[in-house]
């Protein structure tokens, strides 16, 4: 099945109408593709668009600086993760590929991040088994931008957000060469912003990005800015909620702390307590640009505590685990 359509037409509508075709029903390898014409394409007020369906989905645009579906959702209009986004992908589904379009959670910050109202993901993939492809795809909000579980490959995206705007409980996610900036608050001055919060499986590897570049906007005096903090209650035990994330030949701007990670001076324990090959905080080939844009290797030992750096040989393990999933061969 093939429909385009215009910024006239409802790309919530034709999805929601997706349930009710009977001749996808029981034909569940049946590809739904739709194209996406240039303009805005709005999406519910204050609800989220949601497929939940077998079919292999893909959703085509021209470019994502011409062609977007935006709306408001968030936290204090919906509760639970799965209900808060733009468009949310459920447990049924086996394959998605999103390309060449935006998708924008307009929410507005207008409380503390403490009282839980800011949430707000442009995309939630609420999906265990099934695979998520993302290329050319810009995903913008503020707080929770992409939520994933499962398995989920970007390429060549650019994620925008200010506090665990990349995060979920997922096995293998990996960022291929994509832009990811963390913006300015809309509050004001000093608040501090975090790229990554990982719930990764037990064991797992995680959050891995290669050759991605980390910027941010200046947040004003005394805003610390970290790839990643904990959420605080990883253990060797728990199925999940474990700190995994690796950079792999990134770079990352100055206004990022050197440490990299944190723990929030200690109120967050993190688990694996000290990265390594395949779990924890770990990174290889750093690099931080300067403000001549010029590249300088990073300084391992001021890495966090918690933070671990690779060797070659790490890299050969962590590829061989990233084989064995559903997200296929790790780029090099």
């Amino acid at each position: 099945m093939e429909k385009k359509l215009t910024s006239n037409d409802s790309l919530a509508e034709f999805i929601a109408s997706l349930a009710n075709d009977d001749s996808l029903k029981n034909n569940p390898l049946e590809e739904i593709k739709v194209i996406l014409a240039p303009g805005e394409h709005k999406g519910l007020f204050h609800e989220r668009i949601f497929y939940d369906l077998p079919n292999p989905l893909a959703i085509q645009g021209e470019n994502p600086k011409n062609t977007a579906l935006r709306s408001e959702n968030c936290e204090a209009y919906h509760k639970d993760t799965e209900n808060r986004a733009v468009f949310t992908f459920g447990k049924n589904c086996t394959k998605v590929t999103l390309r060449d379009f935006t998708i924008e959670n307009t929410h507005v910050k207008t409380c503390d991040d403490a009282s839980l109202g800011n949430q707000a993901e442009a995309i939630c993939w609420h999906n265990d088994k099934g695979f998520l492809y993302c290329e050319n795809m810009h995903f913008l909000s503020r707080q929770d931008t992409i939520h994933v579980r499962g398995f989920s490959h970007f390429k060549n995206c650019y994620v925008a957000g200010d506090v665990d705007f990349i995060w979920g409980y997922c096995d293998t996610s990996i960022f291929d060469g994509c832009h990811i900036h963390t913006i300015k608050d809309n509050r004001g001055d000093g608040h501090p912003a975090y790229v990554l919060q990982s719930r990764a499986l037990n064991s797992r590897p995680g959050f891995i990005f290669i050759g991605c570049d980390f910027t941010a906007d200046d947040r004003g005096k005394g805003a610390r800015i970290f790839i990643g903090r904990s959420q605080g209650t990883g253990k060797k035990d728990s199925v999940d909620r474990w700190d995994s994330i690796a950079l792999v030949n990134c770079t990352v701007s100055p206004e990022y702390d050197e440490a990299l990670w944190t723990d929030e001076n200690g109120t967050r324990a993190v688990y694996p307590e000290k990265g390594c090959a395949l779990t924890g905080w770990r990174e290889f080939g750093t690099k931080i640009r300067g403000a001549d844009s010029n590249l300088v290797p990073y300084d391992s030992k001021k890495q966090e505590k918690h933070g671990y750096t690779m060797s070659l040989s790490d890299l050969q393990q962590l590829q061989k685990s990233v084989e064995s999933t559903n997200v296929g061969t790790m780029p090099n």
